[in-house]
């Protein structure tokens, strides 16, 4: 039976008081209901799995945190809220145990209930206590490999319980369990460098206009697109034969289409029609002519995905745990409309993209987007044997599947390099680096040396929006993408990147830009505190201040963690958000420039941080609701739902009003006033998207980071490797 069939037919775990609902993640006794970290449930389902066992610190490094190492004072932390989180007015004694110097165990019997069309596993299931006496399960190598389990007397008992509830563990939570593969991360793999004459680049293109989101059909015999033609204000969708070039499209007024995923078989291409604030998924054949039906309501987020099966359908669905900016893999029958989840997505990420499906292999291959990293996995179509195969510091958009050499591969668009990967080893297989300036956007690969490109169809430029006429000023337009302005006086410090990493710019009261004497590096926001005179550079895992004057050091924050925001909060002191290695949940900070302490923040869940007045702090939580926090006692005075994002949620303060941006759309949140939450201002989205804005006092307005929607071409790039490095 495999591990991830079996977790759907587990409907409810009983001990004690308490319910433990694996599908919701929380536990209820009758009266409370308690939804559980990802974490704490992990935490929980290994002490219930391993039940008349003493669990060791070592146990819980190696099974629960999937470490080499963590600090105890992460695993005491993670224990004292388990038990505050077990605690009720109906259930008060002890369900987890300590063992003085030996570790923990789980003091109650639990009893498992299946639901009631499943039949109960055989009892060799549980009661095994040797290797033979086990059951022949599909995937049960792969199951104790993840989990590390040795062949010692404590584990081989452990075993009894993991069949019936490890794998509801394993599918329900951020998987932590998967085997490094030899190699993964070394420098022992071939890497190729490709001088600009080694391109050659031949435009697909005849119409002038913006290309994107290329996919490219699994037999590679058509690409699918979106294309807005010049004075146009909607997508359609395009599909072009690769063989004779000719193009079939759709495209209607006041609706943008763009392409999600082709069938297994490449007979039906899969796209999204979008229009105000409905969005449908649609069902093409490949000759636009046999069918076109609709088969779902999606989310206006951006979706993937593919078939996998006659009927089956697989994507990537946003609003996962009530988040809006939360995807999961979710596997669709379209003729019944019956959906279950694939992969549980750490609460503070971005989630799981699909990327394609492997037929040969029957394998789905993933993007799951971190905070600070981007990982490439690989599990089966029912979410079982999640395997982490590659991490990446830049996006991975896409990935094709070479079959006769079994690899596959990517373009990292950020860093111009064309990775490939061997399934069968687990390994980088190699590296090439196109040493060109020109910029890409969607690639789809069609073999070792030729690609589908899209040039580069954004500029990123500052601008400001008027508080009064509601008029768009540009205050910042190089030829770069420039973001994160911030004003200095009657100038502007921004970040203006540069391949992987950004520098620090100056734009002069006349318009000169200069560069600031600091060195180009992975800065990812910036910010400046006129009333000190400092200027905060932050990094992912640290934040730096310099004396702006001289642009001396003068102090540097060790984050411990994934910097998910920094703000100045006062004339010297300022504000940042930390999501620690687990991924688990936040921690927010206020660091004193004069006395140099760190204090913690009475603030949970946040992904922002920012002081509205002399009384409130305003929280940005993950939960997509803005918290207001009394700065004296920590108590929450308001929390107000936000509308459903389209991009991103962000968030401005000024003259004691809080502004919010979903990439469209501008709303002001006035407390005074009879509705809380207004529309204020609304992007022509033919043009612009809105990536991060913040207020301008001294001008009365927001300044704006936009990200401009400009021509492009579709190109084809064939690379001739000639050297290597």
């Amino acid at each position: 039976m495999n591990e991830v069939r079996f977790s759907r037919q587990v409907k409810e775990v009983r001990f004690g008081a308490w319910i433990l609902d694996p599908k919701r993640q929380s536990i209820c006794d009758g009266e409370v209901e308690r939804e559980l970290e990802p974490l704490l449930f992990r935490l929980l389902c290994y002490l219930i799995i391993n039940n008349e066992q003493i669990i060791t610190r070592q146990n819980l490094v190696e099974d629960v945190w999937s470490q080499h190492y963590v600090d105890d004072n992460a695993i005491n932390r993670a224990m004292s809220e388990l038990r505050k989180i077990l605690k009720s007015e109906r259930q008060k004694g002890t369900i987890v145990k300590t063992h003085y110097r030996k570790g923990y165990s789980f003091f109650l019997e639990p009893e498992i209930v299946y639901y009631e069309h499943v039949e109960k596993p055989p009892s060799s299931y549980v009661h095994g206590n040797t290797d033979s006496e086990k059951p022949a399960l599909p995937g049960e190598a792969e199951l104790v490999t993840q989990a590390h389990v040795t062949a010692d007397n404590h584990r081989k008992s452990a075993l009894r319980w993991r069949y019936v509830l490890l794998p509801v563990l394993l599918i329900l939570l951020p998987v932590t369990w998967f085997i490094m593969p030899t190699g993964l991360f070394s420098g022992d793999q071939e890497t190729h460098s490709l001088t600009r004459s080694d391109i050659e680049e031949s435009v697909l293109s005849w119409l002038p206009g913006r290309y994107a989101t290329l996919n490219l059909s699994p037999n590679k015999q058509h690409v699918a697109f979106s294309f807005i033609q010049n004075e146009n204000k909607n997508y359609a969708l395009v599909v072009k034969s690769l063989e004779n070039g000719h193009e079939k499209r759709i495209g209607n007024p006041g609706v943008n289409y763009f392409p999600v995923g082709w069938s297994v078989d490449s007979s039906f291409i899969y796209y999204r029609a979008v229009s105000e604030d409905q969005c449908q998924v649609w069902q093409l054949s490949a000759d636009f002519i046999t069918s076109n039906r609709h088969v779902f309501d999606c989310t206006l987020h951006y979706t993937t995905g593919g078939g996998v099966a006659a009927g089956r359908f697989v994507y990537s669905k946003s609003g996962y745990r009530n988040r809006d900016e939360l995807s999961v893999l979710t596997s669709r029958d379209l003729s019944t409309g019956d959906e279950f989840q694939i992969t549980s997505p750490n609460l503070n990420s971005y989630g799981d993209r699909f990327l394609t499906y492997v037929a040969q292999k029957q394998v789905i291959l993933f993007e799951r987007r971190q905070y600070e990293s981007n990982e490439l996995y690989m599990t089966d179509l029912d979410g079982g044997n999640q395997v982490k195969l590659f991490e990446s510091a830049n996006r991975i958009w896409a990935v094709n599947y070479d079959a006769e050499h079994d690899l596959v591969s990517w373009f990292d668009n950020t860093a111009n390099q064309l990775y490939r990967f061997s399934l069968a080893q687990q390994r980088l297989h190699s590296v090439k680096q196109l040493q060109t300036e020109q910029q890409y956007a969607s690639s789809q690969i069609l073999d070792s040396n030729t690609l589908l490109m899209v040039s580069y169809p954004f500029q990123a430029d500052v601008f400001l929006l008027d508080q009064q006429t509601l008029g768009l000023t540009e205050l910042i337009a190089s030829p770069l993408e420039d973001t994160s302005a911030t004003e200095v006086g009657d100038e502007f410090l921004f970040l203006t990147r540069q391949g992987n990493q950004r520098i620090v710019r100056k734009q002069l009261a006349d318009g000169q830009i200069v560069p600031l004497t600091l060195p180009q590096d992975s800065y990812t926001a910036l910010r400046y505190n006129a009333a000190s005179d400092h200027l905060l550079l932050q990094y992912k895992d640290k934040i730096d201040i310099y004396k702006r004057s001289d642009m001396t050091l003068a102090d540097s924050i060790n984050a411990q963690g994934v910097v998910v925001a920094a703000e100045f909060i006062g004339p010297h002191e300022l504000g940042y958000v930390v999501v620690d290695d687990h991924k688990v949940k936040s921690r927010v900070f206020s660091y004193s420039l004069t006395d140099k302490k760190v204090t913690p923040l009475p603030t949970s869940d946040s992904l922002w941080i920012g002081r509205l007045d002399d009384e409130h702090l305003v929280s940005l939580s993950s939960s997509d609701k803005v918290v207001l926090y009394n700065i004296q006692s920590g108590e929450i005075t308001r929390t107000i739902d936000l509308p459903q994002v389209k991009y991103k949620h962000t968030l401005a303060i000024g003259e004691g009003n809080i502004y919010h941006s979903d990439g469209e759309t501008i709303y002001k949140l006035d407390f005074s006033a009879p509705s809380v939450i207004s529309e204020f201002y609304h992007i022509d989205t033919s043009k612009y998207v809105i990536s991060n804005m913040k207020y301008s006092q001294k001008r009365g307005g927001l300044i704006l980071d936009l990200v401009e929607v400009v021509e492009n071409q579709l190109i084809k790039v064939t690379l001739k490797e000639t050297e290597s490095l």
